[in-house]
C-alpha cells in the first residue's frame, strides 16, 4: 500500500509542478494537490516566515562574529609584525637610527601632502 502511494505522488507531484509552471497556484481548474498546497502555505506562510528568520538569527550572529574575528585578527597580526619588524631593526642599526630614520619619513610624508 505504500508504495503505491509512494509511485502514486510520485506521478501527482511533476503534474502539479507543470500546472503550477503553466497556469499558477490559483487557477480555477487547478488539480486537488496544488489546491491543497497553496492553502497550508497560505495558513502557515508567515508561521514558517517568521520561525526561519528566528532560526536565522544565531547563524547571522555567528557570521558577524566571525567577520570581527577576523578583521581584529588581521589588524593586531599586522601591528605584531610592524612591532617585531622595528624591533629586529633596532636591534641591527640601534634605536638612536631607527627613530631618526622614522623622523625623517615622518616629515617627508607630512611636506608630500
Amino acid at each position: 500500500m505504500a508504495r503505491r502511494m509512494r509511485r502514486r505522488a510520485g506521478i501527482l507531484l511533476p503534474a502539479a509542478a507543470r500546472f503550477i509552471a503553466e497556469r499558477g497556484v490559483l487557477a480555477e481548474g487547478a488539480p486537488v494537490l496544488v489546491r491543497f498546497i497553496a492553502q497550508i502555505a497560505s495558513r502557515f506562510g508567515v508561521v514558517v516566515t517568521q520561525k526561519l528568520a528566528a532560526q536565522a538569527v544565531p547563524v547571522i550572529g555567528a557570521l558577524g562574529g566571525a567577520a570581527m574575528n577576523y578583521a581584529f585578527i588581521d589588524h593586531f597580526q599586522e601591528m605584531a609584525r610592524a612591532h617585531f619588524v622595528v624591533r629586529r631593526l633596532e636591534r641591527r642599526y640601534g634605536k638612536s637610527a631607527v627613530r631618526a630614520a622614522y623622523e625623517r619619513f615622518c616629515c617627508e610624508t607630512e611636506a608630500a601632502a
